[in-house]
């Protein structure tokens, strides 16, 4: 970083600059040498958005998977002549890891379920 640009800086973003070196070089995450050293956490992520937004620190990411979703494909139908309607809220969800959620009116077919686990019945 040029000289004019950091003198642009708050003492406080310079501070936060030389921290990050300093966590490289210990090899630590910048949170970890925060808390190793006993400084503000708070600090560490306002200093860090503050620089973020000026364009010094690149914004950090969330690591995903390389492996594509695997989706299994749906066909919507009309219920059955005499099939109950739910009236009171869903009787089962599906929660993916991934955080995706399938709240059931009624209890889906075992089938279904099956082939949507991925699983051969």
């Amino acid at each position: 970083m040029s000289d004019e640009k950091r003198g642009e800086l708050t003492l406080g973003q310079q501070r936060f600059l030389e921290r990050m070196q300093e966590a490289q070089m210990e090899g630590l995450s910048l949170p970890d040498f925060y808390r190793a050293h006993g400084l503000s956490m708070a600090m560490l992520y306002k200093v860090r958005r503050q620089l973020v937004q000026k364009g010094i620190v690149p914004p950090t990411r969330l690591q995903l998977s390389s492996e594509p979703d695997k989706f299994v494909q749906v066909r919507v139908q009309e219920s059955p002549a005499g099939a109950e309607l739910a009236v009171r809220g869903p009787v089962c969800r599906l929660r993916h890891p991934s955080g995706w959620l399938i709240a059931c009116g009624m209890w889906p077919h075992p089938q279904w379920i099956l082939q949507l686990m991925g699983e051969q019945p």
